[in-house]
């Protein structure tokens, strides 16, 4: 890939964290782990109930969002392996661009329950946090785990493109195809990388 555009897709995607985070944030807060007396986590234990996202905050979604954090630590300082907490508190880092913290606690919650969805957010993390060989290994293992999907081998080829192996990238890129012809963003991937024969 070229820089300019390496650099516009990082902004792009830092732009839609900031506006994500501040549209998802408070349907976060709400989340069967910030307040749903119902909810469980799938190790038993009943999850504390915390107001609603406007009365906690008065309305204000930074301050929902801290709650949750605080609502997600508490839960994990009563089961340091409640995995739905350690990924919500990963996705949540995630989002606001603060990826050691994210791939901190998404690398715990694989630890204990390996998922393909997991790793395949926790290969991005590693790759915006400037580690593509660790980015490359999270994501082979997803594709490993999950053949079907096609986010991991999407993600693969970008980063062994960006590690100056695009030949694998391309062998990745026919796969991608195969699984979804005619999408554009898999056109654009296949241009970009037939651009660097």
């Amino acid at each position: 890939m070229q820089k300019q555009t390496i650099i516009f897709t990082t902004c792009g995607f830092l732009l839609g964290l900031t506006l994500g985070g501040l549209v998802i944030g408070p349907k976060v807060a709400q989340s069967k782990l910030a307040g749903n007396p119902a909810a469980t986590a799938d190790s038993g234990a009943a999850m504390p109930s915390t107001p609603t996202t406007s009365s906690a905050a008065g309305g204000n979604p930074m301050a929902a969002v801290q709650q949750q954090l605080a609502t997600l630590k508490e839960a994990l300082a009563k089961d340091p392996k409640n995995v739905d907490a350690l990924v919500q508190l990963g996705d949540m880092y995630m989002d606001a661009a603060k990826f050691p913290q994210a791939i901190d606690y998404l690398s715990r919650a694989v630890a204990i329950r390996d998922d393909a969805n997991v790793r395949t957010d926790l290969g991005i993390c590693y790759k915006q946090a400037g580690q593509p060989g660790a980015a490359l290994a999270e994501f082979e293992h997803a594709v490993a785990m999950a053949p079907e999907q096609w986010q991991p081998l999407f993600n693969q080829a970008i980063v062994l493109d960006e590690l100056h192996r695009t030949d694998e990238a391309r062998v990745v890129a026919a796969k991608l195809q195969q699984m979804k012809p005619g999408d554009p963003d898999v056109q654009k991937l296949m241009a970009s990388l037939s651009a660097k024969q």
